[in-house]
């Protein structure tokens, strides 16, 4: 079977339980994401909501364990911490790198304004997150899996108006995050891996500044940061007062192969 057509049976799937649990899927927010991608990677019932001591994973099969995250994970510490001991561990991060906005009426279900869908190539909310649990990254039990969606979002409106520039006090809209596609994968397990977020054309030694600049980004502060942590990089001293930082003793096997995607 097709990759995109596995995707969309599992997105299928993870609908129909939704509205048979909530009557409907419009208040949902992330929780149909959290669930199509769980059909996805362990597409057998009795292989989720499986009890580990004490915990509930969210699927275990023969790759291991499988969390999904859709935010935060520095809430899943105590459960890393426990899994690693006993199990590999793939944890999976949903990030959306496209969506298109849908409004609509309440009541009535009609699409009342649509816009195109914009396209979301940041990597801030990558870093922020795997710097929260940085200290388990070095772990080769635990692989890290970026998945790439692209989505709707669906905003309801009650009497079919869209309110006009929102306050910052105003209470938001309730909406629902449709999951399209999965475009792509990142699997990050081991230090061979994180190398990717470093440039090929990176100098011997750098600052922050300097990396913000190579990899076009406002700062570099987690990337580094993140790197740092699996043993990529280490500081070797300060510019003025911005620290400087290089390779971690790298050779052959750190270094990207050719067919290893860049992100």
């Amino acid at each position: 079977m097709m990759e995109n057509e596995r995707f969309t049976q599992a997105v299928s799937r993870a609908a129909e339980r939704e509205r048979g649990l909530h009557g409907s899927v419009g208040t949902q927010n992330e929780k149909l994401v959290h669930a199509a991608l769980k059909n996805y990677y362990a597409p057998f019932s009795d292989e989720q909501e499986v009890r580990v001591g004490n915990f509930i994973a969210d699927a275990l099969g023969e790759d291991g364990i499988y969390e999904i995250q859709t935010k935060n994970l520095y809430r899943l510490k105590k459960k890393l911490e426990l899994f690693l001991e006993i199990s590999r561990v793939n944890l999976v991060l949903p990030i959306i790198r496209e969506c298109g906005n849908f409004y609509v009426d309440s009541i009535s279900g009609e699409v009342i304004k649509s816009s195109p869908p914009r396209k979301h190539r940041s990597m801030t909310r990558i870093f922020e997150e795997l710097y929260s649990i940085r200290e388990f990254l070095a772990n080769e039990r635990l692989q890290i899996i970026i998945a790439e969606l692209k989505c709707d979002k669906i905003i309801y409106i009650d009497g079919g108006e869209i309110p006009k520039k929102r306050r910052r006090y105003d209470k938001k809209p309730p909406f629902s995050i449709i999951p399209k596609e999965l475009t792509g994968e990142v699997r990050l397990c081991g230090k061979r891996d994180y190398r990717q977020f470093l440039p090929e054309n990176a100098p011997d030694e750098f600052t922050k500044k300097e990396l913000s600049e190579l990899v076009g980004e406002a700062k570099s502060s987690l990337r580094c940061e993140v790197l740092r942590s699996v043993g990529i990089l280490k500081t070797v001293g300060k510019v003025k007062n911005a620290n400087l930082y290089s390779l971690n003793g790298e050779n052959e096997n750190d270094r990207i192969s050719d067919g290893q995607r860049r992100v």
